[in-house]
């Protein structure tokens, strides 16, 4: 699953679908695209709680269509606890869905493209 692949974090998703032209271009750049069950929910959850879901599902369903949906399995769940730890040791927790997005991308060997900095604390995760 390496080479021109990765992991699109929510905020990505979310940047493109107000029309960031520089994320189309690096997604489109892509031989694939993953996405975490984890992010399919919060973008989920923010469609379903704006004033206009109908419409953002539209721009959703547009913006993930030819991602590749990564699976959470007891890898991953391991992958979660070792990065959780290893966080709350240095004293540098990070949002919990954030920890299993990046235990996925971990699992799978992809880096991860996003906004967040604070996924720069979770060691080897290499971000773009």
């Amino acid at each position: 699953m390496t080479g021109n692949n990765l992991v699109a974090d929510t905020n990505i998703f979310i940047d493109l679908m107000k029309g960031d032209e520089s994320i189309s271009q690096k997604l489109e750049s892509c031989n694939d695209v993953y996405i975490s069950p984890i992010v399919l929910a919060e973008l989920y959850f923010g469609a379903y709680r704006s004033a206009n879901p109908e419409k953002h599902l539209i721009k959703m369903t547009s913006a993930i269509q030819k991602c590749r949906l990564l699976t959470i399995d007891a890898t991953t769940a391991e992958l979660f606890v070792t990065i959780k730890l290893a966080l709350f040791t240095k004293g540098t927790p990070i949002p919990e869905n954030d920890i299993w997005i990046a235990a996925s991308a971990v699992q799978h060997q992809l880096p991860l493209y996003t906004s967040d900095k604070h996924f720069a604390e979770v060691a080897d995760l290499f971000l773009v």
